[in-house]
């Protein structure tokens, strides 16, 4: 089972002791959101200014969650998929923890 990966207020990561954290490239059509609450505006507009700066790359820390069979759930990142979606990338990074390495 996956675990969420959680955020400080300042973004940072918090991963659990002894956990893997995997990365990927993921097809926007595979994705969805986990939280559909109301987006504030400006929220949004602040991503969407960052993914304009940025241009083809990606933002860290990437939008993080979990595995549902084949679709990615977000967690944290909605906006910045948003932007995403809003900019027509095809791909979004995103990051989640697969196990906890005594578990291998």
């Amino acid at each position: 089972m996956t675990q969420p990966l959680t955020l400080a207020t300042d973004r940072a990561l918090s991963i659990p002791a002894g956990s893997i954290v995997k990365t990927a490239y993921i097809p926007v059509e595979s994705i969805k959101l986990a939280c559909r609450d109301r987006m504030a505006v400006g929220d949004v507009e602040a991503a969407y200014r960052k993914r304009l700066q940025i241009g083809d790359s990606q933002p860290w820390p990437c939008p993080n969650g979990h595995w549902e069979g084949e679709r990615f759930v977000i967690h944290d990142g909605r906006h910045e998929f948003v932007a995403t979606l809003m900019l027509g990338h095809s791909h979004l990074l995103v990051a989640w923890v697969e196990a906890d390495a005594d578990q291998r």
